[in-house]
């Protein structure tokens, strides 16, 4: 009875992944159609072998889901099965807060989890964990084989429990342990503050609210200046991106006209551009933008749009170079969703965002004197104290606003 069960369910799962076999086989020559029929059977059969003779019983829809998610982790890094669970917790990051350790995480090709960027004020951020550290164990366990999901989930658990991760840092070639107590993640997206009559505003994420946010603090200097705001510098270092709508909103608050950015498919038969609309609540000002190779995807898109619009000079390093649209396929109720990589983004002189980043105008690496490495280590530096006298690239920033005004610029 059981082994008849057990065929019973591999018929079953063989039979399902048939019929899509056949419904989008009337798009694939005839050449490749044995080799997909093939590949199908093939996993029917290990299933059903998996079924029957692994030593203990599995679990089959862990085993299911595995097997999706695998199969989307082998396209790119970004594109994986979110279980329900998975698919709720995106959607609360999205908006603002949940719990966890604060890192934006990417699968890197040598196997490692890799950090795009810690989140301002969270306390992987606290503990000085950088971008571009590789995770490498996490509690003692060898992240190494490990799936992104995996990781992450890992990473998660209750507020105020304690976590031992050990990274290596490629820029000092160490490694480093680091003990972190989990908490609640909050983002606050914008925050400002008026310098020499300039605007500074640092964007650490492109959440729902952000643009929001962006527009209350323009107008909150503007009104503390009674308008006389010398320009603004954007402050995107570290910002691991966001949501798409929001980085074209951002973007269009200092466009008066132009592309803001463009996405195509893989064979460019489907492209949409975005454009920004009348209107720059800056008024035209100098903007001055900082970026870094944490600033990654809806943060590169601002950087791109200001920079091709020639409405703003680029400073810093060149950016992470994460240019790819991932879209939420909801699965049906209680399945959860994929997220798969559908098209990639592209500045508004054409260029390709992906693995390429955004070159600045100006490029000046961040110098860490021994007073802002003991800064950093206190937690207070450019994400906690806006305006730190040895930030090297904010003192920059502020010499070309300042040398436009002079010059009528």
């Amino acid at each position: 009875m059981k082994k008849n069960l057990l065929n019973h369910t591999a018929i079953f799962i063989f039979a399902f992944i048939f019929s899509i076999f056949i419904n989008i086989s009337l798009g694939i020559s005839k050449e490749n159609t044995k080799s997909t029929y093939d590949l199908f059977e093939l996993f029917a059969n290990v299933y059903e072998k998996i079924n029957k003779e692994y030593i203990e019983k599995p679990n089959e829809e862990e085993l299911m889901h595995a097997a999706i998610n695998g199969m989307l982790n082998s396209l790119d890094p970004y594109s994986s099965y979110l279980s329900e669970k998975d698919f709720s917790d995106m959607q609360i990051d999205t908006k603002g807060a949940f719990g966890g350790l604060g890192l934006v995480v990417t699968l890197h090709e040598s196997g490692f989890v890799q950090v795009i960027s810690p989140i301002d004020d969270t306390p992987a951020f606290k503990a000085n964990i950088m971008a571009g550290d590789f995770i490498t164990h996490l509690d003692g366990e060898d992240v190494f084989g490990m799936t992104l999901g995996e990781a992450v989930e890992k990473m998660r658990g209750y507020i105020n429990t304690k976590i031992n991760i050990t990274v290596y840092r490629d820029s000092s070639d160490e490694i480093i342990d680091f003990e972190i107590i989990r908490g609640v993640i909050q983002i606050t997206p914008i925050k400002s503050e008026i310098i020499d009559n300039i605007g500074y505003i640092r964007i650490s994420t492109f959440s729902e609210i952000t643009t929001s946010k962006l527009s209350t603090a323009i107008n909150s200097m503007q009104k503390e200046l009674n308008g006389k705001v010398a320009g603004y510098i954007i402050d995107l270092r570290n910002n691991p991106g966001g949501l798409l709508d929001e980085a074209i909103k951002v973007s269009d608050s200092f466009l008066e006209r132009g592309e803001i950015v463009s996405t195509r498919d893989r064979d460019n038969s489907n492209v949409t551009n975005y454009y920004a609309k009348k209107g720059d609540k800056s008024d035209g000002l100098p903007i001055i933008v900082i970026i870094n190779n944490g600033s990654a995807s809806a943060s590169e898109i601002v950087a791109g749009a200001l920079k091709d619009n020639n409405r703003a000079t680029i400073i810093g390093t060149k950016s992470y170079g994460k240019g790819s649209v991932q879209t939420v396929m909801p699965l049906g109720r209680g399945n959860g969703a994929m997220k798969l990589t559908t098209s990639h983004y592209y500045t508004p002189s054409g260029k390709s965002i992906q693995t390429i980043g955004i070159k600045p105008h100006y490029e000046i690496e961040k110098e860490e004197s021994k007073k802002s490495i003991e800064t950093s280590k206190t937690n207070d530096n450019i994400n906690n104290s806006l305006y730190n006298k040895d930030d090297n690239q904010i003192e920059l920033a502020i010499k070309l606003i300042k040398a436009r005004n002079k010059r009528g610029i």
